[in-house]
């Protein structure tokens, strides 16, 4: 039997990052923008809020408050992809602080489904906000509270505002028998945009102050963004000048036409060096199928070589009867080296081919950047 998901499409993977206020409002901006299926997946934001001076402490004081949010993601055909980012935010109204962010990055997808095409009315107009040149960092963690102390480090730093969701990880833990109950299975993962030339300064940042270079203090990698509308509001709450500090980068962004000229981290490189490096030429994959099948993907690719992977529960929104009104999903994502990529998907092809299911998608991008502890 011939299995239909053998021949990957060129394609673009939308991500939208926004307030749960803003959720009936997104829904309805990716119907209008063709999104066939979009799956749906719960996440908090951190960002620091400046409270007033006291009467026992002079000047502002800062604490960290949570904001609920939900991640969208979708794929489109990569030749509507700009004009489908902009029509989303005009429609989100993105460009206002605080009420999220959306972005998309080139990926290769394996689906029975045809990639969704944007209809011309929906496409937002290119006035040239769009930022480039951009990366998405990715941390899992397994220690409860270190994804968010990553994510303090990252607002201390004015990184960028910090995406936390959770997950289940699998792999070496499933491995060591009786051993695994002293490894806990739930995973933290960090999400944020940066510009591309600050990430690798902040990788060294991020391992230093978060202690990512012990055994077991997680793994933190790096994917490219072709364009985004980024959330600027990393301080909210007691504001003593006219305007922010974000508003003021936001506004020069806009004139010097992208993020180039804000390298803040001259100097700064990842360790290379000892037990703890950073390591190239690496693939996230991401499985996405219905619920209960994520161990079967998971087991395939572990017995071609991956280390490992994290799954999430995530909720599917189809906007057409075509998947038979499944709405329950699980998402996994790998990381692995580039040498690998061959015989994991190849098994991962074969999983997905057993039933050809039209719910079940994989998706292949590049991972320039992975760093985790390694043994010397």
């Amino acid at each position: 039997m011939n299995n239909p998901f053998t021949d990957p499409r060129e394609v673009v993977r939308i991500t939208c990052m926004v307030h749960q206020r803003l959720n009936p409002v997104t829904i309805e901006a990716l119907r209008d923008v063709g999104a066939h299926t979009v799956l749906s997946e719960s996440a908090r934001c951190v960002r620091q809020e400046s409270l007033p001076p006291s009467v026992l402490k002079f000047g502002s004081r800062l604490r960290h408050q949570d904001a609920p949010m939900d991640i969208f993601r979708t794929t489109v055909a990569r030749d509507y992809a700009l004009g489908a980012v902009r029509g989303l935010r005009d429609a989100l109204e993105l460009d206002k602080p605080g009420r999220g962010s959306v972005f998309v990055q080139d990926i290769q997808e394996y689906s029975i489904l045809s990639p969704a095409e944007v209809p011309e009315s929906t496409l937002g107009l290119d006035d040239g906000t769009l930022l480039n040149d951009l990366t998405l960092m990715t941390g899992i963690v397994s220690t409860v509270g270190s994804a968010e102390a990553l994510a303090r480090i990252a607002l201390r730093l004015g990184a960028g505002v910090p995406v936390l969701t959770l997950g289940q990880g699998t792999g070496i833990r499933d491995r060591l028998g009786l051993l695994r109950i002293a490894i806990p299975p739930e995973k933290e993962l960090l999400h944020l945009i940066v510009p591309s030339q600050d990430a690798p300064g902040l990788t060294r940042l991020l391992i230093d102050d978060g202690r990512l270079d012990r055994p077991g203090g997680g793994f933190l990698y790096q994917t490219r963004v072709r364009a985004a509308v980024v959330d600027s509001l990393v301080r909210i709450g007691h504001q003593e000048h006219a305007a922010s500090m974000e508003q003021l980068i936001a506004a020069v962004d806009d004139l010097k036409r992208g993020t180039g000229w804000r390298r803040r981290f001259a100097g700064m490189d990842p360790l290379q060096e000892g037990g703890s490096k950073t390591r190239r030429n690496h693939r996230e994959i991401t499985f996405i199928c219905p619920e209960g099948r994520a161990d079967a993907f998971v087991h395939a690719a572990l017995n071609t070589g991956a280390a490992g992977a994290t799954v999430t529960k995530v909720r599917c929104l189809s906007f057409s009867d075509v998947e038979g009104g499944i709405a329950a999903r699980e998402r996994g994502v790998l990381c692995i080296p580039a040498a690998l990529e061959e015989r994991v998907m190849e098994a991962l092809l074969v999983e997905a081919g057993r039933d050809g299911e039209y719910a079940t998608r994989l998706q292949v991008l590049d991972a320039p950047s992975v760093f985790s502890h390694q043994r010397t």
